[in-house]
């Protein structure tokens, strides 16, 4: 179980998750901005996983619906919104990358991928580094179900297997690959028999309950620490809104199915059962106003300078 103050910071991440997650589809759908990747329903897994992890020590290649890690790791709500504009003064991508490409050294973040799950190769890259210097650290690598079908993420987890790394894969299952059903991805209801094939434990989760995907992820962290290898945690969740701004959901699901599970299985909702209502009231109003002023501060920074366009290339 969370200490009342781990819940109480938990909340807070997933309430400005949700918040800014809400700006920025309105912001998208009004033009004034060329693309989001929402992260509703999801919020609960990187606020679980991220509240296990050690800051400034463990590592992290996020899936590109991990805002709410993001923000339990330390990134302000005003870097978020640089990013979601493409500003100069993004420190994830100084402008160079799409929305949710996130990228920090200073939070120990690699550098989000276009192609999914590139990052997988990155992420277990950085364990074996950690591995082979002793450093103790552990890398967390999060990918969608669509990216646990392709070879970056089966040669990923194998590698790590063999040589026991301290890294832990967390996969969003929500069940579509942008607009392609399970059904038609992988002939098995969950992933976590997988684990198995790999020589790796496999912990099945309810993803949008944050206490049992923190407990999920703490076991996990602490077995890549201690040194026994890898562990693959399938994170059941649901995806509110379309795979991203260029996508039109409504074409394949049905919204009033959605809009059903809201009531039963958003993660905000259920997490706000473990902390006081009318402190969760108060921190709701409060970062609505802060994705409100982030957004705002972000669009009124400079655009960048078309000269400097092949700087940061490396071809």
């Amino acid at each position: 179980m969370l200490e009342r103050s781990e819940r109480e910071r938990g909340y807070r991440a997933l309430s400005l998750a949700r918040a800014l997650d809400e700006r920025m589809w309105r912001l998208a759908r009004a033009g004034r901005a060329h693309f989001a990747v929402p992260c509703s329903g999801h919020e609960a897994i990187g606020t679980g996983y991220a509240l296990a992890m050690q800051p400034g020590v463990d590592w992290l290649a996020p899936h590109y619906r991990d805002l709410a890690a993001l923000l339990v790791l330390g990134m302000p709500a005003r870097d978020v919104m640089l990013c979601f504009f493409s500003r100069p003064s993004d420190p994830n991508a100084r402008g160079r990358q799409p929305y949710a490409h996130f990228g920090s050294r200073a939070l120990h973040v690699l550098s989000q991928q276009g192609p999914q799950p590139n990052h997988c190769s990155h992420g277990v890259g950085c364990a074996w580094g950690s591995q082979l210097l002793g450093d103790g650290s552990v890398t967390v690598i999060a990918f969608g179900d669509g990216g646990a079908q392709k070879g970056e993420a089966h040669e990923s987890m194998n590698l790590a297997a063999v040589h026991r790394l301290p890294c832990v894969f967390v996969v969003h299952r929500n069940g579509w690959t942008q607009s392609v059903r399970r059904e038609d991805e992988y002939a098995t209801e969950t992933l976590v028999a997988r684990a198995a094939g790999y020589g790796m434990p496999g912990i099945a989760v309810d993803g949008g309950d944050l206490e049992a995907m923190h407990a999920a992820a703490a076991e996990a962290i602490a077995r890549a620490r201690s040194g026994a290898g890898p562990t693959l945690i399938d994170a059941q969740c649901i995806r509110f809104l379309p795979n991203t701004s260029n996508d039109d959901d409504t074409r394949y699901r049905d919204r009033s199915e959605i809009e059903a599970a809201r009531a039963t299985q958003d993660p905000l909702v259920r997490a706000r059962a473990l902390v006081d209502a009318a402190w969760a009231a108060a921190v709701d109003a409060e970062n609505a106003a802060i994705a409100d002023d982030a957004a705002a501060w972000a669009e009124a920074q400079p655009l960048g300078d078309p000269a400097t366009v092949l700087e940061h290339a490396y071809a």
